[in-house]
């Protein structure tokens, strides 16, 4: 259950990050050099992949810290889980609200295909970076602990 909460937790805090960098640092940029009709309906499409991929590797490095094993799989799962529910979340949808909707209308295009696909390998090597990370942080601060642990021990020795 603890590996769930980390991915899950994961997820949220990319998506968060993701929210703050689009909408709140790059949103204002453009519409102020671009004016608010190209600003709030074509973000540059690098933007949004740099947005991405910083927002899941932050995702990534908080799942794998808080991993209870297998820290580097964790991470990973940031990525690979938030593109498995996208699909899922845009399905219920369509079934619940009435009328004939395609939820994956947007992905008919070999453009928005392609762009897709170099969003999920940004993500995926973002998260797997970041879990590489938070693997690291997390192995530096055991050792650190168990090294403050065996100086308070020695100081309460004999």
């Amino acid at each position: 259950m603890k590996s769930v909460g980390a991915v899950l937790v994961g997820i949220l805090l990319a998506l968060g990050i993701g929210v703050l960098e689009i909408f709140g640092i790059v949103a204002p940029i453009f519409t102020r050099f671009f004016g608010p009709e190209l600003a709030s309906t074509a973000l540059p499409m690098g933007i949004v992949v740099f947005a991405a991929a910083f927002a899941f590797y932050f995702g990534g490095m908080f799942a794998s810290y808080k991993a209870p094993s297998r820290r580097r799989l964790h991470g990973v799962m940031v990525g690979v889980t938030s593109f498995a529910i996208s699909p899922l979340v845009n399905l219920g949808t369509s079934a619940v609200t009435a009328g004939s909707n395609d939820p994956f209308a947007n992905l008919r295009t070999p453009g928005a295909l392609l762009f897709t696909g170099v969003l999920f390998i940004a993500v995926l090597a973002a998260s797997y970076v970041g879990a590489r990370r938070g693997e690291a942080l997390y192995a530096h601060n055991q050792a650190f602990i168990r090294r403050q642990r065996r100086q308070q021990e020695s100081k309460e020795g004999p």
